[in-house]
């Protein structure tokens, strides 16, 4: 029979005293190579929580939850229970809505201590992924529990395991209709946008949740002018440029993206929203690619997002990473701008933290004050080392020839170049301020420990130095007409 509680000694005691929330594979013999939800404890009780493992996952080891409470269905429902109830905390001081209508995330992973496990509302359905097979023994607990709660019609589940691609199926409940071409009729509702959503869709359902503020702040950015455009890049179902246009104003968009299949939906939401699209494209190429053609013509945008997935191929511009190649992407769409005007800037901190991100676009150098700190603790390092080093070899109170020979040297400390730290210059951005930074939706609630595990969506808002309203590239009613 095998002990349900699992004793952690050594190394990874340590860890878990620190309530660390990831650990790497490494760690799986000292949890008697046990895999699944495992319950454990240390010697004396004073370390206590429940862990994920599974090898299919990275990290291979999340920590869901520190406590004397064991993994069980009631620990499952408290915890759903938990992460409802802090959603209505945030409808409650108007920050999200909840509506029957809405869209929002309902359970974000370890965060709401269901590690490797989301939960999406869209309108009357719930979408569940699991991003581990432990799970599946439990979701017709968890759907059924929810469907209880939340009154909604149906659940769709969308199985993302590492080792094969994702899946979705309708999973318990009531299915949504879709019209005579076989699209989904599912409409849920953002921030007063009609969208429609495919819960069938295994890459996406067509709306990033994780956004929602984000389109508004882009929105808002519009205030106050007659009219004005807008860069889309990889645009997905383009929600980015519907949202100004169904808060009002009158902005032409240029939508950049290779799926023909997201644009499909995207004409689809604009006709959902009443907006005309004469004055939309939709342009179905690689983004680089098109960038770099659209420099030599004269159509310039007031405002242009960057939104690139963590890493992408190009056929003319190789591979993309955010990690190392976002300043290329930047630099290419520059040349698009308005004077005055702003560029927007997502990444996922996932595949590089945010300061690295933002010393890699030119806005912030963060290095050179730890460069400081770090060769002032290497001197203080180095001189403590050498005292140490010239009372060890001290005899009868005179130093050996050769400490005598290397004192005599007077070497300063060495300090390493940029190249040899492989970190490469630092390249500021010209002409641009960071007036505002962006953080994800609050709903994708983010416990400290896990911002380079979980989807942690970042962004900053870059201002050209000059004042758009002064200048000849100010759009103008008749662009309209």
């Amino acid at each position: 029979m095998i002990e349900k509680l699992v004793k952690i000694t050594g190394s990874l005691e340590n860890k878990l005293k620190a309530r660390s929330f990831n650990l790497s594979e490494s760690f799986i013999k000292e949890f008697s190579n046990r895999s699944g939800f495992i319950d454990f404890t240390n010697n004396d009780g004073s370390v206590n929580g429940i862990a994920l493992i599974d090898r299919g996952i990275e990290p291979e080891i999340r920590i869901m939850n520190y406590g004397n409470e064991l993994f069980s269905r009631d620990y499952i429902q408290k915890s759903l229970k938990k992460a409802m109830e802090y959603r209505e905390k945030l409808s409650n001081d108007k920050i999200i809505d909840i509506g029957p209508k809405s869209a929002y995330r309902l359970v974000n992973d370890g965060s709401d201590g269901l590690s490797a496990l989301t939960v999406d509302v869209y309108a009357d359905y719930l979408h569940i992924t699991t991003f581990s097979e432990y799970w599946h023994n439990h979701m017709r607990f968890i759907s059924e529990y929810l469907l209880k709660e939340t009154g909604k019609k149906g659940v769709y589940w969308r199985n993302n395991l590492k080792n094969s691609p994702p899946t979705s199926k309708f999973y318990i409940g009531e299915k949504y209709k879709l019209d005579e071409q076989g699209q989904s009729t599912l409409i849920a509702e953002e921030s007063g946008m009609k969208l429609y959503i495919d819960l069938m869709d295994p890459n996406s359902t067509g709306l990033f949740l994780d956004q929602k503020l984000n389109k508004q702040l882009i929105s808002n950015l519009f205030n106050g002018r007659n009219n004005g455009s807008i860069l889309n890049t990889f645009a997905h179902t383009c929600a980015f440029s519907l949202a100004p246009c169904v808060n009002g104003h009158k902005v032409s968009s240029y939508n950049i993206d290779i799926s023909p299949k997201y644009f499909n939906t995207a004409m689809r939401n604009f006709q959902l929203n009443d907006i005309p699209l004469n004055h939309h494209k939709f342009v179905e190429k690689d983004v680089f690619s098109q960038l770099e053609q659209m420099k030599s013509k004269s159509t310039r945008f007031d405002v242009i997002v960057l939104d690139p997935p963590s890493f992408a191929k190009s056929k003319k511009f190789g591979a993309f990473s955010t990690k190392n190649k976002y300043r290329d992407l930047l630099d290419l769409s520059i040349p698009l701008l308005n004077p005055g005007g702003f560029i927007v800037a997502f990444t996922n901190t996932k595949s590089i933290s945010e300061s690295k991100w933002l010393r890699q676009i030119g806005v912030k150098d963060d290095m050179q004050d730890i460069d400081i700190e770090n060769d002032q603790q290497q001197q203080q390092q180095q001189q403590q080392k050498q005292k140490q080093q010239q009372s060890q070899i001290l005899i009868d109170g005179t130093l050996k020839n050769d400490l005598r020979e290397i004192s005599q040297l007077n070497i300063k400390n060495a300090k390493f170049s940029n190249s040899t730290k492989n970190v490469s210059p630092f390249k500021k951005l010209a002409k641009f301020k960071a007036v505002e930074y962006f953080d994800q939706s609050p709903d994708f609630n983010i416990r400290e420990g896990d911002e380079r595990v979980a989807k942690y969506l970042k962004g900053v808002l870059l201002k050209n130095k000059v004042d758009f309203s002064k200048t000849k590239y100010y759009s103008t009613e008749k662009n309209f007409k």
